[in-house]
Order: structure tokens, then C-alpha cells, then sequence
């Protein structure tokens, strides 16, 4: 790529935004995240991250996606990656790490800690994936900081803002309690935030799939302790912030009409009739991020639609009674059939449905009920569309395949075999391309192969990392090596795993009981 081109394009997406930050700084951040612009942009723990290193005194932090890899430049200043004395990685998802192996590695920066020098920038790293498993950086990154950045502030302000030399500044990292290193040896108790330190939109852009939305978050993790969600797990305690503030706060500084709201579980939420109201009254158009259907009711479904909400979702995961008491999801299938209808019947035109197929105990009889369900479902939406306003509507179906995720109950089991998988994704395409008006995307089994070696990858997963390079970054070949050396637990809930070494969620006892009720649920 000719360096005119990147510059163009990041000069371009700086001009399509609102509130970037142009500054100058004694100490460079860069700040990666390991994938596209249009995906980073929204994510608000990058963009909390951009905000709060920025507003320490000569600091200077810009941004870096992988919308390129050679000759790629920061969006502010088009500057390079070897300009900065930091590299600040904020990382969700756990295939995002091959992308960062990438980046370094074109960079020609060495991707393990222990082989770089003092003349390589630190690279420290934070983000869900630090709290979800830290062995996945755990050999890369210099430090991980586990947990919310905003109660990390005063620290990192100090820390930053004294920045001598790399060997100092590391130095004074290890030290704080909340820091994932090689050097520590205790396991690191996360920090998290709570009353009024939600995250919000630095940046409102005009481009991804949030373009021109202020997103907000309204609270924190999820009370419902779905039993395969690391949202419920690892992002304890649930915390719902300070709405009053939060009203405020968009008052005060959204400079558009469009807002996005941010929450496991929206209509759970206390209040919710009211700041609804409050936001309607003001003027604005607003998404919801996801919505538990037992709480939705018409008085609900109608604010929701008066407020330029035209999309709701519904996460059923499985259509198996046996199987929802396996995960601890509570929802029958006259709750479902129920709130189809009421969707339709106020007006929402747009109806989404996810559901996951390879999950523990699971027959092939339990993924036809899936097909069963999603025309059941459509043929309801479908009618009631009709009768009220002489249309159909739309229904995507998203259907994924089961991972277990550390700090989960299902870490404990295995992932389903690959001819298994193959046969449950053939019957699901032939059962879900005869139902009328329903659009559907089922993830296929290479995609979660990858994500289920990720996902409980241990202190070994650099193993992967080596063979990803050594084979041109041609993850089949780099995964077809590596299996030699993955090692497994699964079914040993005696012994602890890697990421259990570093970080303690104080759920260990929480996370055992829950893993005997599945076993339990499954005799049943």
C-alpha cells in the first residue's frame, strides 16, 4: 500500500468524526486495536482508554486499527508505530490476537516480552479478553491491567505522567495490585468500576454500524447467570450506574440525535419507563443494545417504537426445556411465541433470533426443535404483520456454535466433535431454508474450531503463536501443528487452569456449584 493511500484514508475518517483528540506529548501511546476501523470504533473501552490517556498532562495518545498492516499509521497524525514509547492494546475478542501478532510482526517489533529490548516500546494490554483469559497475552503483552480502566486513573496518571524509561515505567506497573505479569506469582484481584463511571462516546463517527450514534452504557456484567456467558462470570459484581448522571451526561455533551444504549439485560433496568420518557421527550432517536423478553411488555414495546427503535432481538440460545435448564436460561416457548406477537403487534418490523447448537448433552433431536421453533416464531411475526400493517416484516435467524469460555461453568467440557457439528449445521440449513421471509447465518465449523482453541488456551497457546509465524500466518497450518501441544482439563474440576493461576473472580466456589447443577440438569 503506497503511504499517500493510508494517509488519505485515515485523514478521511478523521474527518468524519466528532471529537478526536489533537494533541502534542512528551510521552507517544499508541493505541491498538487489533482489527478494522469500523469494528473499533465501537467499542467504548477503546474509546474510554483514548480519552483518559489523553487527559494526562504531556501525554499524547492516537489510535492505530488494522485496516493495514505494512506501513500502517496512526489515524490523528499519520505518524508511525515506531514514533510511540508505548503500545496500549485494548483487545475484546480472542482471534483479535493473531491480528495483533500480525501488526507486530510487521512492525518488526518481536512478539514475545522476553526478546524485546529497551529500545522496543512496552506494550501493556487491556480489555474483556484480560479478564475473560490473560494466558492469551499472558507471554506477548509486558503487563495486563485486569479490569475497568476508570478506577485505574489516579494510578496510571501518576505512573504516565513520570514516564522516565521503559525498565521504570514497567517497574511501577508490577507493582499495583490489579496487574497481570510474569513477574507476579499471587493471583491478581480485578478492579471495577461502579455509580458514575460509565462509559459513553468520546468519538461520535461516521462510519460502521454506530455511524452518528452516542453510545452510553447503562450498567455493567449481567444478573442472570446464564451458565455458558462470561458477561455473567467474569464481569461481576452486576453494577447499574448512576441514571441521573447518566441523563446529564447526554444532555450535556451528545451533540447528536441518535443514541445507543448500552446493557446485558435493557429492560430489566430500574426506571426504565422513565428515562425512556425522558429521552423520547428530548428528542432522540435510540437503539438498545439487548433486551431479556420476559421483561418486554407493550407499555415497554411501545416507548421502545415511539423512540425510532425498529429492531428487537430475541436470544432463546436453544429451543430444548432439557437443554435451557442445562444453561440456565428460563424462557418458555409461551414466552417466546407470546412476545413474537407482541413485537409485531407494536409496530417493531424487524425481529432477530440467535440460537446455539453444540452445547453440552445436546442431541440432533434438540437442533430440529430449533427449526421447529424459528417457523413457529415466523409464521406468528409473519401473520401478525399482516393483520395489523398489511406487511410481513423481517426475521434474521444467527445461529452459532457453542464455546466454552474460561471463568464459566462450561469451562469444565469439552467442545462438540466436528462430524457432530457438520451434521447438526446441514440439518439446521436444509430445516431453515424452507421457512418463508426468514434470512439465517449459521458460523461455521472452522471459524469455531479456531475460537475453541483460543478460548481455553493455557500458557502452552504460545506454542500457536510460534507456529502462526513460522508458517506465514496461515492459521491451519499453525493449528494443525499446535494440537500436539494443547493440553486439557476438561472434566478435572480438581485441578485449576492456567488463567485460574493469574486472575481470581472470586467465583471459584460460585463456579463449581454451578457446574454440578448442569450435570444435574442433564440426569433429570
Amino acid at each position: 500500500m503506497e503511504k499517500w493511500s493510508v494517509i488519505k484514508h485515515y485523514r478521511d475518517i478523521l474527518a468524519s468524526e466528532k471529537g478526536s483528540i489533537l494533541k502534542n506529548g512528551r510521552l507517544k501511546v499508541a493505541l491498538v486495536y487489533p482489527n478494522s476501523y469500523e469494528i473499533g470504533i465501537q467499542n467504548l473501552g477503546f474509546q474510554t482508554a483514548y480519552r483518559v490517556f489523553n487527559s494526562f498532562q504531556d501525554v499524547c495518545c492516537e489510535r492505530f486499527v488494522l485496516d493495514f498492516y505494512e506501513d500502517n499509521l496512526s489515524i490523528e497524525n499519520q505518524r508511525f508505530l515506531a514514533e510511540f514509547d508505548i503500545i496500549a492494546l485494548s483487545i475484546n475478542y480472542e482471534e483479535d490476537v493473531l491480528n495483533f501478532i500480525r501488526f507486530l510482526d510487521s512492525q518488526k517489533i518481536p512478539l514475545f516480552a522476553e526478546e524485546r529490548g529497551d529500545e522496543h516500546p512496552a506494550v501493556i494490554a487491556g480489555g474483556a479478553l484480560s479478564l475473560i483469559n490473560p494466558c492469551l497475552l499472558y507471554s506477548i503483552a509486558d503487563v495486563q491491567l485486569a479490569g475497568d480502566i476508570e478506577p485505574m486513573v489516579s494510578d496510571l496518571k501518576n505512573i504516565f505522567e513520570h514516564y522516565k524509561d521503559k525498565k521504570d515505567f514497567l517497574s511501577k506497573l508490577d507493582a499495583l495490585s490489579y496487574v497481570v505479569a510474569q513477574s507476579k506469582t499471587e493471583r491478581v484481584l480485578p478492579v471495577r468500576k461502579k455509580g458514575e463511571d460509565f462509559a459513553r462516546s468520546c468519538i461520535i463517527s461516521g462510519k460502521g454500524e454506530f455511524a452518528g450514534e452516542y453510545l452510553v452504557e447503562l450498567s455493567s456484567g449481567c444478573k442472570y447467570n446464564c451458565r455458558f456467558c462470561t458477561a455473567s462470570y467474569s464481569f461481576k459484581p452486576y453494577r447499574i450506574f448512576n441514571r441521573n448522571k447518566i441523563i446529564e451526561t447526554v444532555k450535556n455533551e451528545c451533540s447528536v440525535k441518535n443514541l445507543g444504549l448500552i446493557s446485558a439485560a435493557f429492560g430489566d433496568l430500574p426506571d426504565i419507563y422513565e428515562l425512556l420518557t425522558n429521552l423520547k421527550e428530548t428528542g432522540y432517536n435510540v437503539s438498545v443494545s439487548s433486551l431479556r423478553i420476559d421483561s418486554l411488555d407493550d407499555k415497554l414495546l411501545s416507548l421502545l417504537k415511539n423512540i425510532g427503535v425498529r429492531s428487537i432481538t430475541i436470544a432463546e440460545e436453544t429451543a430444548s426445556e432439557k437443554l435451557k435448564k442445562v444453561i440456565a436460561k428460563n424462557i418458555t416457548p409461551e414466552q417466546i411465541y407470546e412476545k413474537a406477537e407482541i413485537i409485531a403487534k407494536a409496530g417493531i418490523e424487524n425481529l432477530k433470533l440467535y440460537y446455539m447448537i453444540g452445547l453440552p448433552f445436546e442431541k440432533e433431536d434438540d437442533v430440529q426443535m430449533i427449526v421447529d421453533r424459528i417457523k413457529r416464531v415466523a409464521d406468528i411475526f409473519r401473520e401478525t404483520q399482516v393483520k395489523h400493517y398489511n406487511r410481513i416484516g423481517k426475521i434474521r435467524v444467527s445461529i452459532n456454535i457453542f464455546i466454552p469460555k474460561p471463568f464459566t461453568p462450561f469451562q469444565y467440557f469439552e467442545p462438540d466433535g466436528k462430524s457432530s457439528i457438520k451434521r447438526k449445521i446441514s440439518l439446521l440449513k436444509k430445516g431453515v431454508a424452507r421457512i418463508p421471509n426468514v434470512k439465517f447465518e449459521i458460523m461455521s465449523y472452522n471459524s469455531a474450531e479456531l475460537q475453541m482453541i483460543l478460548s481455553k488456551g493455557g500458557f502452552e497457546v504460545k506454542e500457536l503463536y510460534k507456529e502462526y509465524l513460522k508458517n506465514g500466518f496461515h492459521i491451519k497450518t499453525a493449528v494443525n501443528q499446535y494440537k500436539k501441544f494443547k493440553r486439557s482439563k476438561a472434566g478435572d474440576i480438581n485441578k485449576n487452569f492456567d488463567w485460574e493461576e493469574l486472575i481470581d473472580h472470586n467465583t471459584d466456589e460460585l463456579l463449581y456449584r454451578e457446574y454440578e447443577k448442569c450435570v444435574k440438569a442433564k440426569e433429570e
